[in-house]
């Protein structure tokens, strides 16, 4: 086979914040501290000691690299590496940069490969990722020292409100697109919001939230730390867009959210089975909330001709109001789904942009100025905006909360009163009802 053939190997990414919480991990971090620094000193490496300011980044940085090859020991990823940047940014650091992690690192890297700890891959192009895995010296000793989930925790300093676009790659009209992070100048507005993330962070830190085993891949419950992510529009040819924080805006960043529903219930709050809560057809609701007209009785997405493709109604009705005026064709909605999906999260053939457009107006006709307008992001944000109204209520109240977009989960003993507050605040902050559901999960 032709190596060109085969896609690219996708490492898990280095976690630039992650860092060590428990004794055990810190012993093992300043064990290995020494080790290098002894090192430094035993090959003439370093002749003085460091500045105060480098030296808390030194140890910073041998904090975030060992407690992310002890990660990788415990919940070995699928390929068994970490990719890592270790080269120098184009334009420095910005507000999302660790800056213990700057050239130094290499140093770093060099001296624990020397110590036989990690096997570091460096491809020394710039904007390359290289690749780290733990040797077996390094997994022996995280396993002799006891090291479990619960040692592991987070740097201080790491962003919690993200701000990105998507710029165009490989010239004008190729369709292809990079996400980039963009720096902003803090505002009351976005002082408030990292306030209020912050405070979510430090409760979940300190929340009895654990995982029952069920035989499968380890479960990182430390995995807690959220984060909103807002996103701009740039300009057709790429232009700088101006920043907003008007889109978007959904928090991101916990273990559960990527956790497939069916593992879900081994997730356990208080040691109590949890309940997972959601708001029925929020998008569309919303969309309904913003030009002031009541939503029609029944299932929204229940489109005359579609029977049997709701799942497909779904993603396109999410489409056209994310998409602009001039979209003509489905991506992935029609076709990408392959011929082995499921019947119902694909249109039927024929089903056009232009027909499937004008049956969800036949039922939905008060969204005429929605649909094609790109209003989806300013609805995400709606959205986001109830739910971390919901998730700050609950800190008040001592109840944990697990967010997921549009839902979460809760112990499933204080399911009705979560379920009081999400549908209090949806009310309050969009103008409208909408019903929450709950499902409990079977106990493991």
């Amino acid at each position: 086979m032709n190596k060109h053939s085969q896609p690219p190997e996708r490492h898990r990414w280095f976690d630039d914040w992650r860092g060590a919480k428990g004794p055990a991990l810190r012993k093992l971090v300043a064990d290995i501290t020494a080790e290098v620094e002894a090192l430094e000193r035993a090959t003439g490496a370093r002749k003085r000691s460091r500045k105060a300011v480098d030296q808390r980044h030194f140890e910073v940085a041998v904090e975030v690299v060992v407690s992310n090859l002890a990660h990788e020991v415990l919940v070995p990823s699928e390929t068994g590496r970490l990719a890592i940047l270790t080269g120098n940014g184009p334009k420095g650091a910005t507000r999302y940069d660790n800056r213990a992690l700057g050239e130094p690192l290499r140093n770093l890297l060099g001296s624990l490969q020397e110590l036989g700890l990690v096997d570091w891959q460096w491809t020394g192009e710039r904007g390359v990722a290289s690749s780290l895995a733990p040797t077996a010296a390094l997994s022996g000793r995280v396993r002799e020292a006891g090291i479990s989930m619960s040692t592991f925790g987070r740097i201080a300093g790491e962003e919690t409100i993200i701000l990105s676009t998507k710029l165009p790659i490989g010239g004008e009209g190729s369709g292809l697109q990079r996400r980039e992070r963009l720096d902003y100048p803090d505002t009351p507005d976005t002082m408030a919001m990292r306030a209020a993330v912050e405070a979510l962070n430090g409760f979940l830190a300190d929340a009895d939230i654990s995982f029952i085993k069920d035989g499968l891949r380890d479960v990182d419950t430390s995995e807690r730390r959220m984060r909103r992510h807002f996103v701009v529009r740039a300009g057709a040819k790429g232009e700088a867009p101006p920043v907003s924080f008007d889109r978007g805006g959904r928090l991101f960043g916990g273990f559960w959210q990527n956790l497939p529903s069916s593992r879900r219930g081994g997730i356990r709050i208080n040691d109590e089975p949890v309940a997972e809560l959601d708001y029925g057809q929020m998008a569309v609701r919303l969309a309904y909330a913003t030009v002031g007209a009541p939503p029609p009785e029944g299932d929204m997405y229940a489109i005359p001709g579609l029977e049997g493709h709701r799942a497909a109604v779904k993603t396109a009705f999410n489409t056209l109001l994310n998409a602009g005026p001039k979209m003509t064709r489905w991506g992935y909605e029609r076709a990408g789904n392959g011929e082995d999906a499921d019947a119902s999260e694909r249109l039927p053939a024929g089903w056009t942009v232009k027909r499937t457009r004008a049956a969800i107006l036949d039922r939905h006709p008060a969204l005429a100025s929605c649909l094609g307008s790109g209003i989806g992001l300013k609805l995400m944000h709606m959205e986001s905006e109830i739910l971390v109204a919901v998730l700050m209520e609950m800190v008040r109240r001592g109840v944990v909360g697990l967010g997921i977009h549009d839902g979460l989960l809760t112990q499933a003993s204080k399911a009705a009163e979560v379920r009081q507050i999400m549908e209090k605040t949806a009310l309050v902050k969009a103008g409208a009802e909408i019903p929450v559901s709950v499902e409990p999960f079977s106990l493991c």
